[in-house]
C-alpha cells in the first residue's frame, strides 16, 4: 500500500520531532498543518486561509519564496532555508518541497551547529572513497564513514540482484551487535510501491518508533495530503511494529541509483532513540548521491574493459574472416576463441546442421531437444536460463555438465546457433526470512532485514548454473551482432561475386565489341590514305606501320589502365627513340587522359615527331624539343604546347599531309578541341586546346611517371 493510501486510511502524520505547514501554490495562505503546529508557533490554534505572512512572519516568507524561487520544482530535491529565526524567537531549519497542489514546509529546530563543518565533512567523505576501484574496498568505506559520522549502532549497504533480492555487502556495527554480513532478502521484502517510491524519495528518516505520531489537519480538505516526499512522514503501524518487534528505535535509509533505477540502498539502525538534523540529512543523501555516481563509474568502467576485450575478439575474428570462402568451416574452426567473451564451461555451435563442440554439452543424443528449445525461446533473440532442466526435465541428468545455456542466434533468420553452457553450482545461501514464506503486506516501508528475529534460514541451491548477468548478455550481444555481420556478409558475398562474374563476362564482352569495331574503323582510314607523290610504295607502308603502332601503343595503355592512361607514359613511348639525338623534355602535371583522348594523341604525337625528323627538331643535331602542359581556368581547358627549336631554317611545309588533316579536322572532330601552329625562326609551335572533359588527375594506384 503506497503512502497515499496509507493516508486515506486514516494513518496521516508526520514525527513529533518536527512540525508542517502546507500552503496554495502562491505560498499565500495556511492550507494544512500538523496539529503540534500552533505550539511551535506560540498560537492558540490556525485556521484555513490564514495569510502565511501574518503566521510565520515577512522576513521568514520573503526567505522562503526566495529559496524556492531560487530552487525551481522543489519535488525530488527540496529547497532548503538554515537558521530561520520566527517572531516569537524560536529558530527552524526549513524543509521546501511541492506536494500536489500544496507546497509543503518542513520545520525542524536548529541545533546551532555550523553548515560549514558538515560541508568540511562531506568534502572530505568524498575524498576518501574518491580514488577507490574495488567494489567490496568501496562498499566497507562508505559504512564505516557513515557510521562514524552519522553515530548509528549500525549500518549496511545492500545491493539487488536482478530477481530484485537483496544481499547486504558491507556492514559496520556495534560489538554486541550480531551481523547481517551476507545475508540475503527475498524480493517482496521490498514491493514495487516501495521501490517506486524509494526511487524517488532518496532518504527516509525515522528518529523514534516509540513517539507517537502527530496527525495533519486538514479542514474542510477531503483530500489527505501527500506526504510521499516530505521528510518528517511518520512511519506504518506495521512497519513501526517490525522495528519494535527487532529492538530497532531509528534508523535511516539512503538510496543508491544507477542508470535511472534503484540499485541498493545503505540503511542505518539504532538502537535508542536517534534524530538527524537537516544538514545531516543532507550529507547522508548528497555522500549517497556520491556513492552512487562512484558505483556507477565503476561499473561502467569494468563495462568498459569488457567491452574492449570482446572488440580485440571480435576485430581478430573479422581479419580472419574476411578472406574465408568457407565460413562455417571457420566458425567451426575458431569456436574456442569465441567463447573468451563470457564465464562457460562449453558450449556448441550449430551451423550448416552440424554440430561442433568444445568443453562441457549435453550428450550428443539430448542435443535434438536443446536445439528445439532454442528454436522455440530464443528465435532471432539471445536467451538464457540458469536451469535447463526447467524446460527439458531429461537435463536433470546432465546437470554437472549443463545446468543452464545461453542461446545465441547467429543468423538473421532462425537456424544457426552458438549454444554456451555453464555446469551445476551448488550454493548455501542464507536468507534473513524464509524465502518460501508468503511475503508482507504491500505498504510504503518494505524493508529488507529479518521479519521477527535474528534466525536465518539456510537454503541449498541444486540444479542450476551460475546466474548469467547483465555483462554476458551485453558482451553475447556484441559478439552475436559480430556472428551475425560475418555470415550475412558471407551469404552477399557469395550473390555479389555470382551476380558480378556475370556482369564482368557481359561487359567484357561489349567492351571487346566496341574496341574491336573503334580500331578496325580507325585502321581503315589510315589505309585510305592516298599516297603522298614524292613517296614509294615502300616508304608509305613504313609510314602507314609506324602509325598502326602508335595506334597500337595508345590501346595497350588503354587496355592495361582501364580505358585510358597517362598522358607523360603517351609521351615517353613515343618519343624513346628520339632521346639520343635530340634534347626533349616533357613538363606538367600528371594527368590521366580518356580512352578516345589517348588514341587521337597517339596519333597526333606521331605524326609530329614523324614530321620533326623530315624537317624539324628532332632531325638536328643541336635540336630541342619541349613539351609542356597546364591547365586554363578560364577557358576551362587544357593546352598542350609542341615546341621545337635549334633549326636553322624552319619553313612551313609546302604540302599538306596526314598529319596537318589529323590536327585541323580530325582533333575538333574527335575531341571537340582546337590546334594553332606557329612557324619562328628557329622551328615550330603547336599549341592543342583539349577539353577538360577528356582529362582527370592520375589515380594514386598508377606506377610513377618516368622522369
Amino acid at each position: 500500500m503506497t503512502e497515499h493510501a496509507s493516508h486515506q486510511a486514516g494513518e496521516e502524520g508526520i514525527q513529533p520531532y518536527g512540525w508542517l505547514l502546507a500552503c496554495d501554490a502562491r505560498l499565500g495562505h495556511i492550507v494544512r498543518w500538523s496539529a503540534n503546529a500552533p505550539a511551535h508557533l506560540g498560537r492558540d490554534g490556525l485556521e484555513v486561509g490564514l495569510p502565511l505572512r501574518d503566521v510565520i512572519g515577512r522576513e521568514a516568507t520573503h526567505n522562503i519564496r526566495n529559496a524556492l524561487a531560487m530552487h525551481g520544482e522543489a519535488h525530488r530535491r527540496p529547497a532548503l532555508v538554515f537558521g530561520q529565526v520566527l517572531p516569537d524567537g524560536g529558530r527552524y531549519d526549513v524543509a521546501i518541497h511541492t506536494a500536489g497542489p500544496d507546497i509543503m514546509l518542513e520545520w525542524e529546530p536548529a541545533l546551532g551547529e555550523r553548515d560549514g563543518a558538515h560541508l568540511s565533512l562531506l568534502r572530505t567523505m568524498i575524498d576518501r572513497i574518491r580514488e577507490i576501484t574495488d567494489f567490496d574496498r568501496l562498499f566497507r568505506t562508505v559504512v564505516r564513514l557513515l557510521s562514524g559520522v552519522l553515530r548509528y549502532d549500525r549500518v549496511m549497504l545492500y545491493r539487488f540482484a536482478e530477481d530484485g533480492s537483496g544481499k547486504v555487502e558491507a556492514e559496520h556495527h556495534g560489538p554486541n551487535l550480531e551481523s547481517f554480513l551476507g545475508q540475503h532478502f527475498p524480493a517482496s521484502d521490498m514491493p514495487a510501491p516501495s521501490r517506486r517510491l524509494y526511487s524517488t524519495n532518496l532518504i527516509r528518516v525515522i528518529g523514534d518508533v516509540a513517539a507517537p505520531p502527530v496527525p495533519v489537519i486538514s479542514p474542510g480538505n477531503p483530500l489527505p495530503p501527500d506526504l510521499s516526499h516530505t521528510h518528517l512522514r511518520a512511519g506504518t503501524p506495521s512497519h513501526y511494529s517490525y522495528m519494535r518487534g527487532m529492538g530497532v528505535a531509528a534508523c535511516v535509509s539512503v538510496s543508491l541509483m544507477v542508470d535511472g533505477r534503484l540499485w541498493g540502498m545503505i540503511v542505518c539502525h539504532h538502537y535508542s532513540a536517534h534524530v538527524l538534523n537537516m544538514s545531516e540529512r543532507i550529507v547522508a543523501r548528497m555522500f549517497g548521491e556520491f556513492v552512487s555516481l562512484q558505483i556507477t563509474n565503476l561499473l561502467r568502467t569494468k563495462r568498459l574493459d569488457m567491452t574492449r576485450q570482446t572488440h580485440g575478439l571480435i576485430e581478430t575474428f573479422l581479419k580472419g574472416a574476411a578472406p574465408v570462402a568457407d565460413m562455417p568451416a571457420y566458425l567451426m574452426a575458431h569456436l574456442t576463441d569465441m567463447l573468451t567473451f563470457v564465464q562457460c564451461d562449453g558450449a556448441a555451435l550449430w551451423v550448416g546442421g552440424q554440430w561442433t563442440y568444445t568443453g562441457q554439452h549435453p550428450p550428443e543424443p539430448a542435443m535434438a531437444a536443446v536445439l528445439e528449445l532454442a528454436r522455440t525461446r530464443a528465435g532471432t533473440q539471445i536467451w538464457h536460463t540458469s536451469c535447463l532442466a526447467a524446460y527439458i526435465p531429461e537435463a536433470a541428468q546432465y546437470v554437472q555438465d549443463a545446468a543452464g545455456v545461453m542461446i545465441l542466434p547467429i543468423s538473421s533468420q532462425p537456424g544457426d546457433y552458438l549454444l554456451v553452457f555453464r555446469g551445476e553450482e551448488i550454493r548455501s545461501m542464507k536468507w534473513a526470512a524464509d524465502p518460501a514464506a508468503p511475503p508482507r503486506s504491500e505498504d510504503e516501508d518494505g524493508y529488507f532485514g529479518p521479519r521477527s528475529s535474528f534466525a536465518v534460514w539456510t537454503q541449498q541451491v541444486t540444479g542450476t548454473c551460475l546466474p548469467w548477468s547483465g555483462d554476458d548478455m551485453e558482451a553475447a550481444t556484441l559478439v552475436r551482432s559480430a556472428l551475425i555481420e560475418v555470415m550475412g556478409a558471407y551469404h552477399q558475398l557469395q550473390l555479389r561475386e555470382r551476380a558480378n562474374a556475370d556482369l564482368r563476362q557481359r561487359m567484357l564482352n561489349e567492351e571487346l565489341n566496341h574496341r574491336v569495331k573503334n580500331i578496325l574503323a580507325v585502321v581503315q582510314s589510315l589505309v585510305s590514305q592516298p599516297v603522298e607523290p614524292d613517296m614509294t610504295p615502300a616508304q608509305h607502308v613504313e609510314r602507314l606501320r609506324g602509325r598502326i603502332r602508335a595506334l597500337g601503343l595508345a590501346h595497350d595503355q588503354a587496355v592495361r589502365s582501364d580505358g585510358g592512361g597517362l598522358l607523360r607514359a603517351l609521351l615517353d613511348a613515343e618519343l624513346a627513340p628520339y632521346r639520343e639525338r635530340c634534347f626533349i623534355t616533357c613538363t606538367g602535371p600528371r594527368i590521366w587522359l580518356t580512352g578516345q583522348a589517348l588514341s587521337v594523341l597517339a596519333l597526333v604525337v606521331h605524326e609530329l615527331a614523324t614530321n620533326a625528323v623530315k624537317y624539324g627538331a628532332l632531325g638536328q643535331p643541336h635540336g630541342r624539343l619541349d613539351v609542356t602542359w597546364s591547365h586554363d581556368a578560364a577557358q576551362d581547358e587544357w593546352r598542350i604546347t609542341w615546341r621545337e627549336s635549334g633549326v636553322p631554317a624552319a619553313t612551313r611545309p609546302r604540302r599538306r599531309g596526314f598529319g596537318s588533316v589529323l590536327l585541323e579536322r580530325g582533333f575538333p572532330h574527335e575531341l571537340g578541341g582546337a590546334t594553332h601552329a606557329r612557324f619562328h625562326p628557329g622551328g615550330l609551335e603547336m599549341i592543342m586546346h583539349l577539353p577538360c572533359r577528356h582529362v582527370r588527375p592520375a589515380p594514386d594506384e598508377q606506377t610513377p611517371d618516368a622522369p
